[in-house]
């Protein structure tokens, strides 16, 4: 029998998914664990895998489109199944479902719901991606009209692609009126909504600089020793495809300094204080438009190589947008490095219920005095935030310290069990 599609949740902070493309189209078979759509969240773009094999019948909410949690977005089926006369009476039992879910999907009369569709102009119903693809085009939208493959004859992505496919038309769509805007823009240039990822972000930082009370704390690290370090580790590893990047060391410097220091290592929840067993390093990785923060699990338990290869991979997949549900949560501190950008300091925003963060600048070759002599090191300027709620002043500087001395005399940082001091 007929089923409906919903959008899973696919993360604790998520209240609607875009759909980012149906990698199987309507009329298409499917078998248990292939993925059926992708699916952009507000921290990460997500598989959606089956569970069971099937056919998807119909799409309700098109590439590019967004639907509300417990919302349908397909029926699925089996091939050749009648579709019913009333598709938001099919049973609303979900036939796929996310990699890693964090929760269960929404109840039964949640989903019976339809998604709510914003339509784009009165006598055109077009999505917004489809919107901007067709003018960037120069294709007149106006011969799908009421023929788009979304709900209710909505124009898609897709239902714009094969229309420049097709060779469509060069003929831009009769001019109307513009719509008095709800705030001042700039006289040229364009206006672009804001991709669920980068909406989570904008709301979790107005929300962390607004609410937590944040101070910084820097330092002047000496990372020449560090660098010689790092340069006989690649030469040892060289021929295996592994090497070590300066940013591995200083998550192995942060971890090993948060379990020596579990008053700098505590969340601020609900007007207690929560203690973390383990440092789990978030890594922050800026994508093309937009940032997230995979979580390297346990970073104080884990030598250097094994740093260096989870961070690789964890970047890696960001970039892909491949990562795992499990990969982005329980950070408990965060690690901020711009100094590849050339940024020599800055202050970076805590990313609650984390209590710290570190902003990394680039190690610049600096004259500075050792021993009554000037000598060249190569000096780096380390800065972090913390939040008053959940460690003092002296606190974040101890831990600053701590790190600090971990990235001056790095070969600690290659025991498997530190020696406190």
């Amino acid at each position: 029998m007929a089923e409906q599609l919903t959008m899973p949740r696919l993360s604790d902070t998520m209240e609607q998914g875009t759909i980012g493309r149906w990698v199987k189209r309507e009329g298409e078979s499917f078998s248990e664990g292939d993925v059926i759509a992708e699916i952009e969240t507000d921290k990460a773009t997500m598989d959606f895998q089956a569970y069971a094999d099937g056919t998807l019948l119909r799409i309700l909410v098109g590439d590019g489109e967004t639907a509300a949690l417990g919302a349908p977005i397909a029926i699925v089926g089996q091939a050749g199944e009648q579709l019913p006369a009333d598709t938001g009476g099919a049973h609303p039992v979900a036939q796929t479902a996310p990699v890693d879910p964090v929760a269960p999907a929404a109840d039964p009369p949640a989903v019976r719901e339809p998604a709510a569709a914003a339509a784009v102009g009165e006598a055109l119903r077009v999505s917004p991606i489809a919107r901007r693809m067709a003018d960037a085009a120069g294709v007149d939208l106006t011969v799908l009209a009421g023929r788009g493959s979304g709900p209710d004859g909505r124009v898609v992505k897709a239902d714009v692609e094969r229309l420049i496919a097709d060779g469509g038309t060069a003929a831009r769509a009769p001019q109307v009126a513009p719509v008095e805007p709800a705030g001042p823009v700039p006289a040229t240039g364009d206006v672009r909504e804001l991709t669920p990822m980068l909406k989570a972000v904008a709301r979790r930082m107005a929300e962390s600089f607004s609410t937590v009370p944040h101070f910084a704390v820097s330092n002047r690290i000496d990372m020449t020793s560090a660098d010689e370090l790092r340069a006989g580790l690649n030469a040892a590893l060289e021929g295996t495809g592994e090497k070590v990047s300066v940013n591995d060391l200083i998550i192995r410097a942060c971890a090993l300094a948060l379990v020596e220091h579990p008053q700098a290592h505590r969340s601020y929840v609900d007007g207690r204080h929560v203690y973390h067993a383990h440092a789990n390093v978030g890594i922050a990785v800026a994508l093309d438009d937009g940032l997230v923060v995979p979580v390297l699990a346990a970073a104080d338990t884990k030598p250097v190589r094994t740093i260096a290869r989870e961070a690789r991979d964890l970047a890696a997949r960001a970039r892909s947008g491949a990562l795992r549900q499990r990969e982005i949560e329980d950070g408990t501190f965060t690690v901020s490095n711009m100094g590849m950008l050339d940024v020599s300091s800055f202050t970076a925003i805590i990313n609650p219920p984390e209590s710290a963060i570190l902003a990394v600048g680039a190690a610049e070759p600096t004259a500075v005095v050792r021993d009554g002599r000037v000598v060249v090191r190569s000096i780096m300027t380390a800065t972090l935030s913390c939040d008053h709620r959940a460690c003092s002043g002296a606190d974040g500087a101890r831990l600053l310290r701590s790190i600090r001395r971990r990235l001056e005399q790095p070969a600690g940082l290659l025991l498997d069990i530190e020696m406190g001091g």
